[in-house]
């Protein structure tokens, strides 16, 4: 299991696609993989952004899409929404809210971990 944590949005710099990309060759290499976003990164799950403002697409549908080459485990910190006044019904459906304990024993139970 490889978990990937991804603190920035995909607004502020390339690291939220080559998340996406990552996860994508290792799911293509049969590893079961974990999206883990965190501090500003939990920004990418909202459900209302405004991508076509600064000419980019909207990556929503990418990780909706993410399911079909067996990416299923997105996961949301939970005080990283707390400290950004986020709430559940703000993000998308497919995402699981854990504790930062959770994570940690989530990070503890895989074989790699990767922080972008």
């Amino acid at each position: 299991m490889i978990n990937i944590v991804i603190h920035q949005t995909a607004l502020t710099n390339a690291s939220f696609k080559e998340s996406i990309d990552l996860a994508l060759v290792c799911a293509a290499f049969d590893q079961k993989v974990n999206l883990i976003f965190v501090d500003n990164g939990v920004y990418n799950l909202m459900t209302k952004q405004n991508y076509q403002s600064i000419g980019d697409k909207n990556h929503l549908d990418i990780l909706k899409g993410l399911e079909f080459y067996d990416i299923e485990n997105i996961y949301v910190e939970e005080e990283s929404l707390e400290n950004r006044k986020i709430s559940k019904n703000k993000l998308i459906e497919s995402c699981k809210i854990l504790s930062i304990n959770e994570i940690k024993r989530l990070h503890e139970k895989s074989n790699q971990v990767v922080s972008l």
